[in-house]
């Protein structure tokens, strides 16, 4: 029996996947588990809409083989509810005209209603760039269309026929595959133009293929060549000039642009960053000031509820704007003020705590999710702002058609740190994710093209090194908890991952935020 005739009424002409009594989401094809029960899952929930991008992936990978023969898909990372996409040996055509024949085609694979399959990987079935270095200690699945086969993050739709609307956007010398989103399903969002994170994700992009370390494939490879220390180091010299540029920027600018806000989504390093920022710019002579916008927050009981009645940590109205702009209306006319220091433990602000003023010679660093949003600072002029994002852009596949996804880089990331320094378990950080990429969309994200600079924090020889960290943390959730099918999803990433030494990463890296160790004493 397959698991399909077991799903619930409620979504049965909707669902495509279902989950089981494990908490794993399964394909509806799958045969059912004896005595498991099984939940719908349709489309417009966030597991849904992995399930459709997967397979919709899988069927443009026809739609280009049977179009461009000669050249090869590559899926390289999101952009406005797509993926942007590039082909290998692309033709000599303008994108718009590409893009009309890869939409043709693919229509054509979805009129046919072509059959998807699964299959779990090992015992020699499953693609060698993968089998050769998967450590065996967790199964994974892999999906196939024809001749294409792709990771099996999760499962795929029964078949093409069940695929309903797409878009085909020329971009630079690619293009970018689109899908419907979870407010507006089944329609498109309208296009929304971000030239600047594009911008960073191809630099991003380059410097993977410039190192070799574009898939998995790659990355263990070079790995196996010296147990990753040229990666490290190269990794390490790139960021440091990243950070040189911004510097050198911010030098220019002095002092008409003094006051530096930095933002990013959860665990994106920013407050590292921040910390090595104001150390590279104390090396070049000015004097440094910080605040972080999180000693700002309204007491528990002022603190706003979202629609699930939950206190909303994340939205702007959290934190009590008019002192913060107040205060720095004050510094920035040479006045002093006395900084407050919020007490997480009690959930509540102790105000006139600290005394700051900036000297002539000072830049200020705020630190805080809302530092792109004017909004945060009132009364205080834009044009005196240098506004920084950092965030993890991951900028490396699985394989070509498999991207490893910003999210989970990220959630490894935080997993790794609250486990160590709070004592948090793989199913407490993991249960509270949906809720924190709920604040990203609505408070971080909208606000990235406002930004003077970006600054990627991610590395690649970051999953080989958090390895060892996360997987004993991601094997402690039991079957049956709702975090259960991420933690297999991650464990099955990082089942093919060869490990590198904590001990060769830098005290002055990023990434020792995350593990410990860093020199300058964050985490």
């Amino acid at each position: 029996m397959r698991v399909r005739d077991l799903i619930e009424q409620k979504h049965r002409g909707h669902a495509v996947a279902a989950v089981d009594t494990r908490g794993l989401v399964v394909a509806l094809e799958d045969e059912a588990r004896p005595g498991s029960t099984y939940k719908a899952v349709p489309p417009w929930v966030t597991e849904g809409r992995e399930v459709y991008r997967r397979s919709l992936i899988l069927a443009l990978d026809e739609a280009c083989r049977r179009t461009f023969p000669d050249s090869k898909l590559w899926v390289e990372h999101a952009l406005s509810l797509g993926y942007k996409c590039r082909l290998e040996e692309r033709p000599a055509m303008a994108g718009a005209a590409m893009c009309d024949l890869l939409t043709e085609a693919l229509r054509a694979v979805i009129s046919e209603d072509i059959t998807f399959e699964s299959f779990e990987a090992g015992n020699g079935e499953g693609p060698p760039e993968l089998l050769d270095w998967w450590d065996g200690s967790t199964r994974f699945r892999m999906n196939r269309l024809c001749r294409s086969t792709a990771f099996g993050a999760g499962p795929v739709l029964p078949s093409t026929g069940m695929l309903e609307l797409f878009e085909l956007r020329p971009l630079n010398a690619g293009f970018v595959l689109r899908f419907p989103g979870s407010l507006e399903w089944p329609a498109i969002a309208p296009w929304e133009d971000r030239p600047r994170l594009a911008r960073e994700f191809d630099l991003e992009e380059k410097h993977g293929a410039r190192m070799r370390v574009r898939t998995i494939h790659e990355l263990n490879s070079r790995i196996e060549e010296d147990g990753g220390l040229e990666i490290v180091a190269m990794s390490h010299f790139y960021q440091e000039y990243r950070l040189t540029e911004i510097v050198m920027a911010l030098e220019g600018m002095f002092p008409r642009k003094r006051v530096v806000t930095i933002a990013g989504p959860s665990s994106s390093g920013k407050t590292t960053f921040t910390k090595l920022l104001g150390m590279s710019l104390r090396a070049q002579g000015f004097g440094v000031e910080s605040i972080s916008v999180d000693n700002y927050f309204r007491n528990r009981e002022e603190t706003p509820r979202d629609s699930n009645g939950e206190m909303d940590f994340e939205c702007l109205e959290a934190l009590d704007t008019e002192l913060f702009g107040r205060h720095l209306s004050e510094l920035l006319a040479g006045k002093e003020i006395r900084l407050p220091v919020f007490d997480f433990k009690t959930g509540h602000r102790l105000d006139d705590q600290i005394p700051m003023r900036l000297t002539p010679n000072d830049f200020l660093l705020i630190e805080g999710i809302h530092g792109l949003n004017d909004s945060l600072t009132p009364g205080v002029d834009p044009s005196c702002k240098y506004r920084i994002y950092a965030s993890a852009l991951t900028q490396m596949n699985i394989e070509r058609l498999t991207r490893m996804s910003t999210s989970d880089s990220r959630l490894l990331r935080r997993m790794t740190r609250d486990h160590r320094t709070r004592g948090y378990s793989a199913e407490e950080t993991i249960g509270k994710w949906p809720s924190v990429r709920r604040g990203e969309r609505r408070h971080i994200f909208p606000f990235q093209e406002m930004a003077d600079a970006m600054f990627n924090s991610s590395l690649p020889y970051e999953l080989p090194v958090l390895k060892p960290f996360a997987e004993p943390i991601l094997r402690s959730v039991p079957e049956g908890s709702p975090a259960f099918d991420t933690a297999h999803r991650l464990l099955s990433v990082l089942s093919l991952v060869k490990p590198i030494d904590a001990s060769v990463v830098p005290r002055l890296s990023l990434l020792r935020e995350f593990i410990g160790g860093h020199l300058l004493g964050q985490g």
